[in-house]
């Protein structure tokens, strides 16, 4: 009975530290998200802020589950809800100022882009991409 009593402690308490582990690794994945990131191209286009643009970038803060950023013209608000392990990001809600800007171009690429995506990555080397659904890069980040 007392070996018994001692196997299923040893066993409880390995199942006690995987499963500390493991949340801690899927916090410390999804936390990789937190920051701005200059958004670098929209549908393999490059990109760079025209005349009298801003430059374009996304700000997230997992802890609130909200981004913010900048369009190129407009700024940018919203929710985010994204699962490291599946790699799956959903943008939820999201709304912007309202000026124009002499060239709306670079908004609407980016802003179409966001529409568009299901999936993210992020490299070893700081890079971000976001995918559709079905794997289609559709926006690539670098890390401010």
């Amino acid at each position: 009975m007392r070996k018994l009593f001692i196997t299923l402690c040893m066993a409880g308490a390995l199942c006690a530290m995987t499963s500390c582990g493991t949340a801690r690794n899927a916090a410390s994945t999804l936390g990789a998200l937190d920051g701005e990131w200059k958004i670098t191209s929209v549908e393999g286009e490059a990109l760079s802020p025209k005349a009298g643009e801003k430059e374009a970038f996304i700000g997230f803060s997992v802890k609130d589950k909200r981004l913010y950023g900048c369009t190129g013209c407009n700024n940018l608000v919203g929710g985010i809800n994204a699962d490291p392990k599946k790699g799956t990001i959903d943008f939820g809600q999201t709304g912007s100022t309202r000026m124009m800007c002499a060239d709306m171009e670079t908004e609407r690429k980016v802003l179409d882009a966001m529409g568009k995506t299901g999936k993210y990555e992020i490299t070893a080397d700081g890079k971000m991409t976001f995918k559709t659904a079905d794997g289609k890069t559709v926006m690539t980040l670098e890390k401010r």
